[in-house]
């Protein structure tokens, strides 16, 4: 039953992914927090008709002490369902966390910290990270010449030729 709640839910999210925060808002108004109200009766109802240390007991009484979190999205239109994006950004680091423990020495440790945090700022901005790098490298000893950040290198017309 929470499952079917949920698709309904993630079925709206899908259809306003292109609107404005306006409409977004609009249409979770008219259309999610209807279904959310109903969520949240079940899960009221099954709070006392489930073990508490059940699997299902657990997961319906973290959804009723998080109800707020879970549905703040409704509030705002910017707001995303759910953190999957964010998710997305943090996996290479979890991916990444132990080799990074074997750089071999605590400089060589600052020095991949800063390409890490180069290659994902080219990610966010969509710049190629090998052509960033590459116009880094090339330019790096010019003291006339004032590097790009990567938000600037992405509308620069370095990064249309590179």
């Amino acid at each position: 039953m929470a499952l079917a709640f949920i698709r309904k839910l993630y079925r709206i999210e899908r259809k306003i992914r292109t609107l404005n925060d306006a409409e977004r808002y609009q249409v979770r108004q008219a259309e999610s927090v209807p279904i959310l109200t109903e969520f949240k009766a079940w899960l009221d109802e099954q709070i006392n008709a489930v073990l508490p240390k059940s699997a299902l007991g657990q997961a319906v009484g973290y959804a009723l002490k998080n109800w707020d979190a879970l549905t703040r999205y409704t509030e705002h239109g910017h707001l995303e369902a759910d953190n999957n994006y964010a998710e997305r950004c943090m996996r290479p680091v979890a991916v990444g966390r132990k080799a990074f423990l074997f750089v071999g020495s605590e400089r060589a440790g600052h020095a991949a910290a800063i390409y890490y945090s180069l290659v994902e700022s080219c990610k966010l901005n969509q710049v190629n990270p090998l052509n960033y790098m590459n116009y880094l490298f090339s330019n790096v000893r010019n003291k006339n010449l004032t590097l790009l950040l990567p938000t600037e290198f992405a509308d620069s017309n370095i990064a249309q030729i590179g």
